[in-house]
């Protein structure tokens, strides 16, 4: 599976009466690529949705622990690395280290925020992997549920306000206020969709 489309977004909104008109091309690919913004704020992790690409890290940011020289990576990757490559310098293609031999991943599932090499790297290393936390079959029915989630509640804060409702109206000497805020139930089960994607 992967993301919704911003026009299934769209017609999710329209259908569910969060916009009362339907929206333009660019408003659904607005609405889309922010609510997949702070979903990944609320997950940890940017980018959700792996990318390949090469990082370069510096050797002296590996550290030692008891299962060898240890590299902590600032954005997981969400499969081993497709290449890592130590020496790599303008004229030089450098050496290719090989999994098992030279790097191992850590013992628990994707997604991987470290790499364990045997022995010290003292060179540039370059890495080339998917950076994010999973890749587009991992984005289930319920990443897309929050991803609606949060889209609907940006939808109403821009049509109605920013919690969505006028939370107290006086009707002549009588004030009646709504305790219920669809912002803020939108957002919250949002929250706890994420919870269950949180990397420990």
């Amino acid at each position: 599976m992967a993301y919704i489309t911003s026009t299934e977004l769209g017609n999710y909104l329209y259908d569910k009466g969060f916009v009362s008109e339907e929206l333009s091309a660019a408003d659904e690919t607005r609405l889309l690529n922010s609510a997949i913004g702070e979903w990944e704020g609320l997950v940890g992790c940017r980018p959700f949705l792996a990318v390949s690409s090469t990082k370069v890290f510096d050797p002296r940011d590996i550290q030692a622990d008891r299962r060898g020289w240890v590299l902590d990576l600032a954005v997981p990757i969400s499969a081993a690395p497709t290449l890592v490559k130590s020496g790599v310098s303008t004229n030089v293609a450098g050496a290719t280290l090989a999994q098992y031999d030279d790097w191992l991943l850590p013992d628990y599932t994707a997604p991987y925020t470290q790499l364990i090499f045997r022995t010290k790297p003292y060179f540039r290393l370059e890495i080339t992997a998917a950076y994010g936390y999973t890749d587009a079959n991992g984005i289930d029915d319920q990443v897309n549920d929050a991803i609606y989630c949060l889209a609907s509640a940006r939808a109403i804060e821009e049509s109605r306000g920013r919690d969505g409702i006028i939370s107290r109206v006086k009707t002549g000497l009588i004030e009646i206020s709504t305790p219920d805020n669809p912002v803020k139930e939108l957002r919250k089960r949002a929250a706890e969709i994420a919870r269950g994607y949180w990397i420990s």
